[in-house]
């Protein structure tokens, strides 16, 4: 292969990076927000008797305020965390096998939420 073929391979790697780092950056969002339904639904099933509303609500909400702090602080120490690993050490096997742990884990939070 020349450097002409596929425009340039190192450019098509970064963009691919990149385009990955974003995609799990959104997924990290939909994943933070799967996680709150499913603390209050395992809430709701186990402590406040099938429903949200009534005694349980004020629960309910300060459960829901402590998942959102903790979420969004994994989250943004996860997002920021894979940048800075990827771009130290880009194009190697360890980079990859970071997105694939990360998306992976977010994929399966997603699809806890649609099986609840």
């Amino acid at each position: 292969m020349t450097k002409r073929d596929f425009c340039n391979k190192a450019i098509v790697l970064k963009g691919l990076t990149a385009a990955l780092w974003i995609a799990s950056s959104g997924l990290a969002l939909l994943a933070l927000n799967a996680a709150i339904d499913v603390t209050a639904t395992i809430y709701a099933a186990f402590w406040a008797e099938g429903g949200l509303y009534g005694k349980a609500y004020g629960g309910a909400v300060a459960l829901r305020q402590i998942v959102v702090l903790v979420g969004a602080l994994l989250s943004v120490a996860t997002i920021i965390g894979s940048l800075e690993y990827s771009l130290r050490h880009f194009n190697t096997p360890g980079s990859w096998r970071l997105f694939a742990r990360i998306l992976g884990t977010e994929a399966g939070i997603l699809l806890l939420m649609a099986m609840l």
